[in-house]
């Protein structure tokens, strides 16, 4: 249990922090926050202008892509995928509008404490 809300801690700074398929503007003076978890675990992104056909939504980790396990308008749920512990941008597409870059913290295990 202490693992699931290390995780969803993590997950809501990410989804704060996320801007969702609006085009980049070339000042950005917006904070990066870094959030942190492994492969495997599963992330809900908020945003707006998500295509409702998951097909027509792209997450990547890095140059990895996420499999999207479902979407909608305003949110997209995904898996992350396998990679080597490093921090990688995450990226949301939807055709030619392309999200602001977030970072994700690959950890092999999360330690939780008492």
């Amino acid at each position: 249990m202490t693992h699931f809300k290390l995780f969803v801690t993590a997950l809501m700074l990410l989804i704060t922090a996320m801007t969702a398929c609006s085009p980049n503007s070339t000042e950005n003076t917006a904070e990066v926050v870094t959030v942190e978890g492994r492969a495997g675990n599963f992330l809900l992104i908020k945003g707006h202008g998500f295509s409702e056909d998951k097909h027509g939504n792209k997450v990547n980790f890095g140059n990895v892509p996420a499999q999207i396990l479902r979407a909608d308008g305003n949110t997209l749920l995904v898996q992350v995928p396998a990679q080597a512990a490093s921090t990688v941008p995450v990226v949301v597409a939807v055709g030619d509008n392309v999200s602001n870059a977030m970072l994700f913290a690959y950890h092999p295990k999360l330690v939780a404490s008492k």
